[in-house]
């Protein structure tokens, strides 16, 4: 009995197509889907590491967006959190391999990695800003179509706590009733056991006044303040000097000193610094420098404490304990005061230090004057809070500093329940 013999038919570097007898109509089917399966075969083959794409993708993001300092640090190690979710099981992962179901290991794998290290990771970190990351490394793939699928995790669900919201004059108040800002009688001192230092009671004030990020404020130096040929005292916001950085270009420049801060005593304490120790120190002095969290560690501990809600402005503000309000939100009120003030939106951005930020303000309504008293003023008027901020003096707390010096801490320090 003959036996017919399967067709074979080559198709590609040692691979055949076997058709049995009775099934050659199959065979239009298959080769209809072979130059998909060529491509599929060549891509995989081609297709780099995926660890060695996510190295490669992440240098060229620090590469064209200049991040710096503290928001590198936090990107790097968001990838490398994503690398382990990502390739632990198979080192040797191609880019290729990436589907549908690495969507499902990530939101399987991520949250016990960031709890792993919730004692000294970023308190700000979510995931989202881990699925974002993701989606961007996706989009690379694509574009460079190592993938073929487009392929996202859902990030619309941002929950309403994780807006950072302005603070009301309300708020405002209960902060600055606290104990940094009280007048205190010769008698009350001894009872004060908080650590007074300087930062604890100018970034509040200077955040509301300036807009400034926590960090800018943290690594200012005496010399950064300054006053320009006009008469206009200005904090100079730059990365010149040790261990100084911006966030991106544009943080570059000098925000107008309000007469509040004036009358709070703020020039007399930079004066202060610059008799103590000279006009290159650190304008507090009593900050360090820390490669992670650059000068701004012990600060963002103080005032936001270790998660929602605590920390200084939690334990004066209590709406903070719903989320959304923190030091940022000194930065947000400034912006808001200032839009409704009738500011355009790129003075606005200046001088925050915004992207696509330039000064606005039209000369014509300013005949000969120049453009840090025209921001001066615009800020003057805008910057308008029903808050009471007779009361908040440099005199008031150096008392408290005064009365604290050579004094030690005592007794065991508590330990911060986790949040």
């Amino acid at each position: 009995m003959n036996v017919t013999a399967p067709l074979s038919i080559p198709f590609y570097k040692g691979l055949s197509l076997i058709v049995e007898p009775g099934h050659e109509e199959h065979l239009r089917i298959a080769l209809a889907n072979i130059s998909a399966i060529t491509d599929a075969i060549n891509r995989f083959q081609s297709s780099p590491l995926l660890t060695e794409f996510m190295d490669i993708t992440l240098s060229r993001f620090l590469r064209e967006n200049n991040y710096a300092g503290k928001s590198e640090h936090m990107l790097r190690a968001r990838m490398e959190k994503l690398k382990i979710a990502l390739t632990q099981d198979n080192p040797t992962r191609r880019v290729a391999e990436l589907d549908r179901a690495d969507v499902q290991r990530l939101k399987d794998q991520l949250p016990s990695l960031l709890k792993q290290n919730a004692a000294s990771g970023s308190k700000g970190a979510n995931l989202t800003t881990y699925y974002q990351l993701f989606n961007r490394m996706l989009d690379e793939a694509l574009e460079s179509k190592l993938i073929t699928e487009a392929i996202k995790v859902a990030t619309c669900n941002t929950k309403h706590a994780e807006i950072t919201k302005p603070f009301l004059d309300s708020n405002l108040n209960q902060m600055f009733s606290g104990w940094p800002y009280r007048k205190y009688l010769a008698g009350d001192l001894p009872k004060i056991n908080q650590d007074a230092k300087p930062y604890r009671f100018w970034l509040l004030p200077l955040g509301l006044y300036t807009g400034a990020r926590l960090n800018e404020l943290c690594q200012l130096r005496v010399h950064d303040v300054i006053q320009d040929v006009h008469g206009v005292d200005l904090i100079d916001i730059n990365d010149n000097g040790y261990n100084k950085s911006l966030k991106t270009g544009p943080s570059a420049r000098q925000i107008p000193i309000c007469s509040k801060l004036v009358e709070m005593g703020f020039l007399n304490f930079v004066e202060e610094r610059r008799q103590a120790d000279g006009n290159d120190a650190l304008l507090f002095n009593e900050l360090s420098f820390d490669p992670k969290h650059l000068y701004s560690r012990d600060p963002s501990r103080f005032f936001c404490g270790p998660c929602t809600g605590t920390g200084y402005i939690g334990q004066h503000c209590p709406p903070a304990v719903n989320g959304g309000l923190n030091f940022k939100s000194l930065r947000r009120s400034f912006a808001v005061r200032l839009e409704r003030s009738g500011i355009s939106p790129s003075t606005i951005a200046y001088l925050l230090g915004h992207e696509g930020g330039a000064p606005e303000v039209t000369a014509d309504h300013y005949p000969e004057q120049p453009l840090s008293l025209r921001l001066l003023e615009q800020m003057e008027r805008g910057l308008t809070y029903n808050a009471q901020t007779e009361q908040i003096r440099w005199e008031h707390f150096k008392k408290l500093l005064a009365n604290q010096a050579g004094r030690g801490k005592r007794g065991r320090r508590t330990k911060q329940k986790p949040c």
